[in-house]
Order: structure tokens, then sequence, then C-alpha cells
């Protein structure tokens, strides 16, 4: 669904997420609207509001009859258009049939490189690469960001996910520390998020990281991390394991290690589409 808001030029605007819908604000504008036009009358789209909040501040409160999947916004000369993505129809008994899930191995370049030099891209790609066989045998379209060890700058993935309009975008990490913190007292599992609605598939995967891993649970956290920033599908970027600690690198290199890193998001990922997406 696209929202176009007429604009004398292209302003400054600021979008955030609201428990009802979206909120835009419009900077340097004042609000003269002759209406607001609905194109449908059912569906996603409850009703808009708008309000000067200053002399050059301009808010639209876009309220919604259900959750929001994704958005994203774009100017179309002077109009910015915003669209807006409505949950898709998930079968409760086979949520993963006809899903098309982007799994970005994270790294290279960069990454962190464990005790007997295991590179973290490698045991990324690894987990990944079982990832998308177990997604797949249940229906699910997958598309891989790499692989092989060539780099691939980070932008190129997020537009890779955005480009193929995906339901979810899922970057697998494993963690590191800086020099000085001890590795031993501090290590455990953890999955980011950016956005509000990833919140609920960042605490579906680290709920089953957590139960597979036996680790300390360090949480999920907002991160302003590119892999996780974009808006028009949930995304999740999750750590694992931390590669510094010698018997979490030695499981990476293992094939039952991998198994089990790809399970855990296996099976985050068909909870969270089985309870709807929310």
């Amino acid at each position: 669904m696209q929202l176009r808001i007429p604009a004398s030029s292209r302003v400054p605007f600021q979008v955030d997420e609201t428990p009802a819908g979206i909120r835009l604000r419009l900077y340097g504008v004042v609000g003269d609207p002759n209406w607001i036009r609905y194109g449908e009358t059912t569906g996603l789209l409850d009703r808009i509001t708008w309000r000067q909040v200053t002399a050059d501040e301009v808010e639209l409160e876009v309220a919604l009859n259900q959750p929001l999947w994704g958005y994203r916004l774009r100017w179309d000369r002077a109009d910015l258009i915003l669209e807006l993505r409505r949950r898709p129809a998930i079968d409760p008994k086979r949520p993963l049939r006809g899903r098309l899930i982007v799994v970005d191995p994270g790294h290279p370049p960069g990454g962190a490189t464990g005790p007997t030099g295991l590179k973290e891209s490698e045991a990324n790609l690894g987990v990944a690469l079982i990832l998308e066989e177990r997604l797949t045998r249940e229906g699910a379209r997958v598309v891989l960001t790499r692989r092989d060890s060539r780099p691939v700058d980070l932008w190129p993935r997020v537009q890779l996910a955005d480009s193929l309009d995906a339901d979810l975008l899922v970057s697998i990490h494993n963690n590191a520390l800086p020099d000085g913190v001890n590795p031993y007292r501090n290590n455990g599992s953890s999955a980011f998020y950016f956005h509000p609605g990833s919140i609920p598939l960042a605490r579906a995967i680290q709920q089953e990281m957590l139960a597979r891993f036996g680790l300390p649970d360090l949480g999920i956290a907002r991160g302003d991390l590119a892999l996780v920033r974009g808006t028009w599908m949930p995304s999740v970027l999750t750590e694992g394991v931390f590669m510094m600690v010698p018997d979490q690198e030695a499981a990476l290199r293992s094939p039952a290690g991998r198994q089990l890193y790809a399970e855990a998001v296996f099976r985050g990922i068909r909870r969270f589409l089985a309870g709807g997406g929310l």
C-alpha cells in the first residue's frame, strides 16, 4: 500500500514506528491539506491524522488495522511516497512454505579470528549453508548474500534483501571481545534488532540459541547495525557464540556445532512465523 504526500519541495523528514502504526514528521513546511483521500476502505490502513506541531513542522499519524510488516520511503519529484507492507498470509501449520528469506553469512571483510585461527567469516558461512538447507526443506525460498570467501560490502547485502522483497533477513555472526576483557567471564549468546517490529523475531531466535548452546544469556538488544537497519522486513543479527573461547571456537569448526547453530536459528524463524509474525 502506498501513501502519497505532496510537498512543494523535497524537505527533511523523520519516520518512527509506533504501537498504532507510523509517525512521520516533515520539517520546514506548513501543512495545508485540502483533503485526505483513502483509496481503500478496508485492509491495512485505518486512518490518517495530521497537525502543525510548530510553525515549520508537520506531523502525520498513520494508524493501521493490523501489525506492520515493513515500510520504506522514497521521493517521486516533490511527492514523498510512504510504502506500507502488510503481514504476509502464513499457514501456521507450514509457516515456512513460500516465504522468501535472505540469510547473510556475516563478513568478510573484517570479522573475528579464534585462538587457533578459525575465521568468523568461514564459520558464519558454514552455519548459513546448513540453515539454507534446513529452511528449504520446509518450503522456504532462501537467498544467501554470499557463497564463498570473497568480500561483500554491507550495503549490497541489505539492498539485495530489499530488492527481492524478502520476508525476513537474518545475519549470522559470532562474537569476540576487545583486548583486556576476560572472555571466560564475558561471553554468551545474543541477538540484535533495530526496529520494534523485529523484536519478536530476535526474541524467538535468542530463546532457541539459549536452549541449544547453554551459554549465558546476553539478551536481545537494539543495535545501530547496517544489516538490521532496513525497514522493509523484520531483520535480526545473531551472535551465537564467542570465537575467543577455545571450546566455542572448536564447536564452530565441527559439523555438529554448526548444525546446532543452524537448527537454533531455523527453529527461531519457524516459531516467529508460526505465531503470525507477532
